[in-house]
């Protein structure tokens, strides 16, 4: 039986591709800790890492575990329902080399919080992204803790409120997206950004990721302190 999730190594860039797509790629409990797992061992000789999925779409949503709602408490429900997918965003965040997630077809609820979550993302002009929960009386707090940081308050309530799909290119407007292609050029676009990107070396990319994760979080001072810090690392690193 095919791994629902395919994990490979080349050279120095970790492939990641969804591969259940007879489901639109829904992300299970066992798919979702595979890719935590993953993400928070990638070694420091790793310069990239690329999400893409096979199939029709990137990824509809996720498959929750089953729980009886008739009897759970709160707590069965934070630690069933909440856990998995909040430690799988945190992943994401901490994950020391930067993610380029390549999106094709539907990306809804988990879908959409993964796309916000990597790095760069590429997607199709076809693409479509939404949050969708609401229509099932579900507050979405764990994709809009994703999307929080990433795209403005209005816009996710926006998202979230109207249930609305919306464009690739209005992804990108908001910050979800950072790069629109045609669909026949999905695939040639995300191998060109990985071919710059592997120009660099590992801890170039890896300080860059490091700054931005923590600099919108600091004062000024704060901010330049970790600044000279992270370049003055990177270019001694790169006189060994």
């Amino acid at each position: 039986m095919p791994s629902l999730i395919m994990i490979e190594q080349k050279d120095a860039v970790l492939e990641l591709v969804l591969n259940s797509p007879e489901t639109g790629n829904i992300v299970t409990e066992d798919m979702a800790q595979t890719l935590e797992q993953t993400l928070r061992n990638v070694g420091s000789e790793i310069k990239l890492l690329r999400l893409r999925a096979n199939g029709d779409h990137f990824c509809r949503g996720r498959k929750s575990p089953p729980i009886d709602r008739a009897t759970a408490t709160a707590l069965a429900f934070r630690q069933t329902i909440a856990e998995g997918p909040l430690r799988l965003y945190q992943a994401f965040r901490a994950c020391r080399a930067p993610i380029i997630g390549v999106v094709q077809g539907e990306a809804l609820g988990v879908g959409c919080a993964l796309a916000a979550l990597c790095d760069l993302t590429i997607a199709s002009e076809s693409a479509v992204f939404a949050v969708p929960e609401m229509d099932h009386g579900i507050p979405p707090t764990l994709v809009i803790s994703a999307l929080a940081g990433r795209i403005p308050y209005k816009a996710i309530s926006h998202l979230v409120y109207s249930r609305q799909r919306i464009s690739a290119r209005q992804a990108a407007e908001i910050g979800i997206v950072g790069q629109v292609v045609p669909p026949a050029s999905l695939g040639t676009s995300s191998d060109e950004l990985v071919d710059l990107m592997l120009k660099n070396t590992a801890a170039a990319l890896q300080g860059v990721k490091e700054y931005l994760r923590h600099a919108a979080r600091l004062e000024p001072d704060a901010q330049t302190s970790l600044a000279s810090s992270i370049i003055a690392t990177v270019l001694s690193s790169q006189n060994r």
